[in-house]
């Protein structure tokens, strides 16, 4: 019940999910935010944002961008909002299969945590590839704890399951890497669209 809950928070307990969320991933979103290298004036799209610390850090990094976070949890949204609401972002109910957003119209796009989670994985990878324009930066952050759709874990070797799917979608320029953080160890992946 508590893993369900990390993948799509719900009710009180998913408010309490996302307080944990917010504590335990904040190292991991600091990181991908760093490695999208903003400038100011992009236009980023945060998938899963859940409690919104992403987003803000994203916000401040862009006075002159457009930050958009597609979020399928209400619980999330609302504390999203509460967490962005001195700045310009943009919240939309959806996920990486669903998105509605025009294609090459994000020069950036990040997922803490989630990505693992994305159901079926190819075609949400082929959205975001297309929603990128040519010689944008994927971003993505998974812990070793986070909940894959079997409620098991993501474990230390997520990435020998993840870059093969990168691949496959038509994304270059892959890196990966392992660091301890905030929960447990924490894997850093970015990407590219071909420019």
């Amino acid at each position: 019940m508590i893993a369900a809950q990390f993948a799509n928070p719900r009710g009180l307990l998913g408010r309490l999910v996302g307080r944990v969320m917010a504590r335990d991933n904040a190292q991991l979103t600091r990181r991908v935010v760093a490695v999208l290298g903003l400038s100011g004036g992009e236009t980023v799209v945060e998938f899963g944002p859940g409690p919104g610390v992403g987003l803000r850090l994203l916000a401040e990094a862009l006075p002159r961008g457009r930050v958009i976070g597609v979020e399928p949890s209400p619980v999330m949204r609302a504390q999203a909002s509460r967490r962005t609401r001195r700045f310009p972002v943009e919240l939309v109910d959806g996920t990486a299969a669903t998105v509605a957003l025009p294609a090459a119209s994000a020069d950036a796009i990040c997922a803490v945590n989630n990505v693992q989670l994305w159901q079926p994985l190819p075609e949400s990878l082929a959205r975001v590839m297309a929603l990128l324009r040519p010689g944008g930066v994927f971003a993505i952050g998974v812990t070793e704890h986070a909940v894959l759709p079997d409620d098991s874990s993501a474990g230390r070797h997520y990435d020998d399951r993840l870059l093969p799917h990168l691949r496959e979608a038509g994304f270059t320029a892959l890196t990966a890497a392992w660091e301890p953080g905030g929960n447990g160890h924490e894997l850093l992946v970015t990407a590219r669209r071909p420019g």
